[in-house]
């Protein structure tokens, strides 16, 4: 019995031995990821390829393949880090300099797109990348619609007075030309001009005297400037200036001259509105931050604007985005602060669409580094605005949008016999207006 036992813990004892004796396993991750490439199997490449880079298996073909990965599953950042070190082992592949510079543009990063770019040897990229770089050209156009006429036909003052006046917005065409135009590897300058056209109506009614109404628009030509620097790899320094040429004619005239001196000479008006200032922001991946002082004049009134912005791309990608905005106006009559938020991201495979939300008195203002400028007279209470984007190449897209102001019209009525009053009621303003923007050959 003892004899048995013993040899049976013998055996044992050398089964055991040849168990702990055996090799470990070796994973041939070049094979294994050449496989879950061509198979097309993302995420297991993805796991895999990262993990074989933790063991030492770090080479060209080992980052390549990751970053395609990660590529595909639309993690730029990511794809971008795998990217840059397969360009140390090889930095003539054209697969990898293509997919690192769309991982930089895909990210949110077109500025570091553009300075990877320019440092490449001449011929280093092939045609469709280095269009990717050529001069963008951008327009859009479109009407706008508002109810402000039978909105003061519903508000206005009915009672017994001696004197009426209001300004009426009609309706409205908006059009816009420009070009972000690379100009090395750090300075982009975005030049643009645009026309507006607003039809009004004014009503001037003097209780014994005439009552009078007419139609006129006023025009404005404005022109655009903004070259933008990039510094110390992460900071963009982008002055701006805007110009608006402002015409319009008064539609009203009488023969009795109590009244041509309450309703002022007929002729044309001229002026101009003029804009400049600047901004600078800190760039990253994921977040960007930006900090911008403007001088605003419009209309003879000077107004001093300051705002704080922020970019979030919580995934790295513009699957998702968002873009904070608070703006503080001040003049010699009045303070305001602007506060805006807009959220945007995919919809379906080509197909981006953006929410925009805005409290506070727009007018007087300027938005986006002065690319616009609200030099209007109407308070704006909010704006509710939405954008489609859909792209139908890496050269070019296209942009649908709608925006509604609320606003806040006035009335100039003098009651008999007291003093003259401003009388104040609401109404909406439609703009819809569609544009593409086009990378030239």
């Amino acid at each position: 019995m003892r004899l048995r036992l013993l040899a049976s813990i013998l055996l044992l004892f050398t089964f055991t031995g040849k168990l702990s004796a055996r090799e470990p396993v070796t994973i041939d991750y070049e094979a294994l990821t050449y496989r879950l490439y061509t198979e097309q199997k993302w995420d297991s490449l993805l796991v895999t390829g990262e993990q074989a880079i933790g063991e030492g298996w770090d080479y060209f073909y080992i980052r390549l393949r990751t970053g395609i990965a990660a590529f595909e599953l639309q993690r730029y950042v990511r794809a971008a880090r795998h990217l840059e070190k397969a360009r140390e082992f090889n930095n003539f592949d054209e697969l990898t300099i293509s997919l690192l510079v769309k991982s930089y543009l895909y990210s949110g990063q077109p500025d570091k797109a553009r300075r990877f770019q320019k440092s490449l040897p001449s011929g280093n990229s092939n045609q469709a990348v280095n269009r990717l770089f050529n001069p963008l050209i951008y327009v859009e156009a479109g009407p706008a619609f508002s109810d402000h006429s039978s909105r003061f036909d519903q508000h206005r003052q009915t009672g017994y007075g001696l004197y009426t006046e209001a300004y009426l917005n009609k309706n409205a065409f908006y059009s816009l030309a420009g070009a972000l135009i690379p100009a090395g590897s750090r300075l982009m300058i975005n030049a643009a001009v645009s026309a507006m056209n607003f039809n009004k109506t004014r009503l001037v009614e003097i209780t014994g005297f005439d009552s009078l109404s007419g139609n006129y628009s006023v025009r404005q030509l404005e022109a655009y400037l903004s070259p933008s620097f990039i510094a110390w790899r992460k900071i963009r320094i982008s002055p701006a200036f805007r110009l608006s040429d402002v015409r319009y004619s008064n539609p009203l005239q009488s023969d009795d001259s109590i009244v041509a001196r309450m309703i002022g000479p007929p002729g044309n008006i001229k002026y101009d509105d003029i804009a400049y200032g600047g901004e600078i922001s800190y760039l990253s991946p994921v977040w960007e931050a930006s900090a911008g002082l403007w001088s605003l004049q419009a209309d003879q009134l000077t107004t001093t604007q300051a705002s704080l912005g922020c970019i979030v791309r919580p995934y790295g990608n513009l699957n998702l985005y968002s873009s904070t905005t608070i703006t503080l106006n001040q003049n010699d009559y009045s303070q305001s602060l602007i506060f805006s938020q807009m959220v945007g991201g995919k919809i379906l495979p080509a197909l981006w669409g953006e929410a925009l939300f805005t409290a506070g008195n727009l007018t007087g203002s300027a938005e986006n580094n002065l690319q616009v400028l609200y030099n209007a007279f109407d308070k704006t209470k909010n704006r509710f605005a939405a954008r489609l984007i859909y792209i139908h190449s890496d050269y070019l897209r296209f942009s649908l949008r709608a925006q509604l102001f609320l606003r806040e019209g006035t009335e100039l009525f003098f009651p008999e016999p007291a003093t003259g009053k401003i009388y104040y009621y609401n109404y909406q303003t439609l703009s819809i207006t569609g544009g593409l923007t086009w990378n030239l050959p």
